[in-house]
């Protein structure tokens, strides 16, 4: 009885001493554009089950360290009610943030009158006009850009000699962000854009592929086929109906992620199943960037010892300072912009096809960027 008692005193001793960090997660809820094919939809809990994978993996190490972390989520399609709980919090006295939303709010959030009290980790929008036109030390991206998965996919196109490419895109915004980046790829990399052309037709795909598909693919003598289809309105039918055999590659096909299950090297494995064992299915790339998020904040403070924010944000840009991520490198936050230098993969659904960097394209500083938005492009506001 008396070792019962002594252990329930020395267990409220040591959590009554822990430092105790909460961290907010805050997803925007958006109602998808209708498409006119079969599609597989996103995991509803995509980005959510990253975060809550990287508190349960730090809080196993943690508690060593007197620390503990809890995950507080708000999500909702009323951005005044996510507004409100990042209000909330950070008035709380809390400071750490993840951010799975649209661009408008997340400018929003970044420039509230209470943003220099938090530190704000992007691990959902792929927009590369995020990462040129934002320069604060408090906003970091842990999920790759667009201009980074497409200098990814360019680099394996030019290694392959697969330098002339035909384009179709869709009509969506998300769409047009992704052709941006392709264009400004092959101007970096030295493809040639040969024809783009846009997918406007609102029939039924699934039943007339097979006739419009390659009557639409005719053009000169293209090496690839890159489509961009953010929402996988059409692309997933241009496989096999292409008026030349060529590879497909973009949001569908050959496609540059930041993450996938068939990542296995360095590790990988490990994490996989740990996240498929706690969520029934595969990670994601937004759980990958929630988890990578999770993970800096939790480095960073078993560095420094403290909650500090100014500290952990200085501590995060500095030298000293890089994350083991399962991708065979040690990860660190670009300066000029809180971008993640990291390894991009290029897959297909069951296989990892390659990642780049690739071998010969070189930088002063890192291989790694190559890959993203560099200083000279940067255009703060």
């Amino acid at each position: 009885m008396k070792k019962f008692f002594f252990l329930c005193l020395f267990t409220m001793y040591t959590f009554a001493n822990n430092l105790e960090i909460d961290i907010l997660y805050i997803e925007e809820l958006t109602k998808k554009p209708p498409v006119l094919s079969n599609i597989i939809e996103e995991a509803k809990d995509s980005g959510l089950s990253g975060a809550l994978l990287g508190i349960r993996d730090s809080n196993k190490s943690a508690n060593f360290s007197k620390q503990h972390y809890n995950l507080r989520s708000s999500i909702s399609k009323n951005k005044k009610d996510l507004l409100v709980s990042f209000e909330t919090f950070i008035n709380e006295g809390n400071h750490y943030v993840l951010l799975n939303v649209e661009s408008k709010l997340f400018k929003e959030l970044i420039n509230h009158p209470l943003s220099s009290n938090a530190l704000f980790i992007n691990v959902a929008n792929t927009s590369s006009t995020l990462r040129k036109n934002i320069c604060k030390k408090n906003v970091l991206h842990t999920i790759a850009s667009n201009a980074m998965l497409y200098d990814a996919l360019a680099q394996f196109l030019i290694k392959r000699k697969w330098k002339n490419w035909l384009v179709i895109k869709g009509t969506h915004e998300k769409d047009l962000e992704i052709v941006k980046a392709m264009k400004r790829a092959s101007k970096r990399f030295g493809g040639n854009i040969l024809e783009e052309k846009t997918w406007t037709s609102n029939s039924d795909i699934r039943r007339k592929a097979q006739n419009e598909m390659p009557s639409f693919t005719q053009s000169d003598d293209y090496d690839v086929i890159l489509v961009a289809d953010f929402y996988g309105d059409f692309g997933e039918y241009i496989y096999f109906n292409t008026w030349l055999p060529r590879p497909l590659a973009g949001t569908q096909g050959l496609k540059p992620v930041t993450w996938h299950k068939v990542i296995e090297a360095w590790g990988a494995a490990q994490l996989q199943k740990r996240f498929e064992k706690q969520n029934k299915r595969w990670m994601n790339s937004k759980d990958y960037a929630s988890w990578l998020a999770i993970r800096t904040i939790v480095s960073s403070i078993s560095k420094t010892k403290v909650s500090s924010l100014q500290i952990n944000i200085k501590n995060i840009h500095s030298n000293n300072f890089d994350l083991g991520a399962y991708k065979g490198r040690k990860l660190s936050f670009r300066s000029f912009n809180g971008q993640l230098r990291q390894p991009i993969a290029l897959v297909h659904p069951r296989a990892l096809v390659s990642s780049s960097p690739q071998e010969g394209f070189l930088h002063q500083k890192s291989d790694l960027d190559t890959l993203g938005i560099s200083p000279y492009e940067m255009k703060c506001f």
